[in-house]
């Protein structure tokens, strides 16, 4: 039974007075201003595990029969709801897959949830740099030059960790990598986090887990219009990863109330996207970026090499980008995802209306007119080095720390995450060595130590 369709019946079937949790007793008392942001509807379906209504960690009822109709719609072995978002589902790939002192490779440009997953699982990263595109500012896709030589070296890699789409929409060729990683005979687990539309259009790439991923994590509430943080986790058909492993791991990851409200909108998201209606509002909204792509004037470039069509990566050749946005959020009100003197980045997705793109193309097309045109130079921001490892992060995360003037830190031990944010890729992490380079990288960034 749908459990959207469980909380509906539970109104018109019982009578049932609840001593249970939440104390708000399904909306019988609710504090004003609460209700009047989420409304009466979402109280009446924040249950607890009451009778009949399933339990998220040991499923057998409807939260089980949820999980089979999406492990259908996505062609997984085995899928799972995630409601502490996709952080939940890289913690807990990593822990069904690595033991303490394990090695496993990873790219740099990873989300922070990668780090905190080395810290529990104790396993030791390999890592590496992406290509980086210096005209752009951002890391391009991992390719099979990047992790070949390191597996080769490192026989004793378990597992190998990517992010694709990445945070601006690059992706990496998972058919190619899987196939390096079954040759080398190491798991690889995809944060497909930006990619939950993959299933349901006709991208250029296939979901991970149908490209050879054992395992891929997407976050519906990125671009499929859910609330946050609904996320997914779908093994693969061909992995040898078991259900149980990962259900004991989310376990551990979620939380031991989980959210009704938020399961049952993971259930109309999918419900929504699996529908020709669903897949209707899919195909719009990427027509619609097709035509607000030629409204763009020739000053502004549009990022397309191996990218998801719903990222809008722009840059304007000959015009600051930083200043550009200060415009576009002050004088016409519109706020970008992110911005560089570079590149802007905009994320679209189901709930992007042409409204909304026609208001962007017209204020990109005002600023290119006003904006003063200026020689830019190539974007240095990601030409860092890796840092050498004193510690392994689980080291690292329990070792005591001590505040050290910034001139005078050359050679100290990094105590703290040092990062740019967004996107949140790591110029130095807990354990690894501050080197000379890195201090001239975050005073000439502005990078915050977080």
């Amino acid at each position: 039974m749908s459990l959207i369709k469980k909380i509906k019946d539970y109104y018109k079937s019982t009578g049932n007075i609840l001593f249970t949790t939440p104390s708000h007793s399904q909306g019988n008392f609710i504090i004003p201003e609460a209700e009047h942001i989420l409304g009466n509807k979402y109280f009446k379906s924040d249950f607890s595990e009451i009778e009949g209504f399933d339990n998220l960690r040991f499923p057998e009822g409807a939260i089980k029969a949820l999980h089979n109709k999406i492990s259908d719609i996505y062609k997984s072995k085995a899928s799972f709801m995630l409601i502490n978002g996709s952080t939940s589902g890289i913690l807990a790939a990593m822990l069904a897959v690595l033991k303490n002192n394990d090695k496993v490779l990873i790219a740099r440009n990873c989300h922070i949830s990668v780090y905190n997953g080395l810290v529990l699982t104790g396993a030791n990263p390999v890592w590496f740099l992406p290509e980086i595109d210096t005209k752009w500012g951002i890391y391009k896709g991992v390719t099979k030059k990047d992790i070949e030589p390191l597996l080769a070296k490192n026989k004793d890699i378990e597992a190998l960790i990517i992010t694709s789409p990445t945070y601006e929409g690059i992706f990496s060729n998972v058919d190619e990598i899987s196939e390096i990683c079954k040759k080398y005979n190491i798991k690889l687990i995809v944060d497909e986090a930006h990619g939950a539309l993959l299933n349901f259009a006709d991208f250029k790439n296939k979901p991970a887990i149908l490209a050879g991923a054992d395992i891929s994590i997407q976050s519906l509430h990125k671009t499929a219009g859910a609330i946050n943080p609904a996320a997914l986790l779908h093994i693969s058909k061909t992995s040898d990863i078991l259900p149980q492993d990962i259900q004991e791991a989310l376990n551990l990851t979620n939380t031991s109330s989980p959210s009704y409200p938020l399961m049952a909108d993971i259930e109309a998201t999918i419900d929504f996207l699996e529908s020709s209606k669903g897949r209707y509002y899919i195909k719009d909204l990427l027509a619609l970026i097709d035509k607000f792509k030629r409204q763009l004037p020739p000053a502004i470039e549009i990022y397309e090499e191996n990218n998801d069509p719903t990222k809008l990566l722009l840059k304007f050749n000959d015009r600051n980008a930083d200043s550009a946005a200060e415009i576009l959020n002050s004088k016409y009100k519109i706020e970008e995802e992110y911005s560089t003197s570079n590149a802007m980045l905009f994320i679209t997705g189901i709930g992007t209306d042409s409204k909304k793109l026609d208001s962007l193309s017209i204020a990109l097309n005002n600023i290119v007119k006003s904006l003063p045109s200026q020689k830019m130079k190539k974007n240095e921001d990601l030409k860092t080095i890796l840092p050498v490892m004193k510690y392994t992060p689980r080291e690292a995360y329990q070792l005591p720390k001590k505040s050290v003037d910034k001139n005078n830190c050359t050679g100290c031990i990094c105590g703290e995450y040092i990062m740019k944010y967004p996107p949140g890729i790591p110029v130095l992490l807990p354990g690894e060595i501050i080197q000379k380079q890195h201090l001239q990288h975050i005073n000439k960034s502005k990078i915050q130590i977080i």
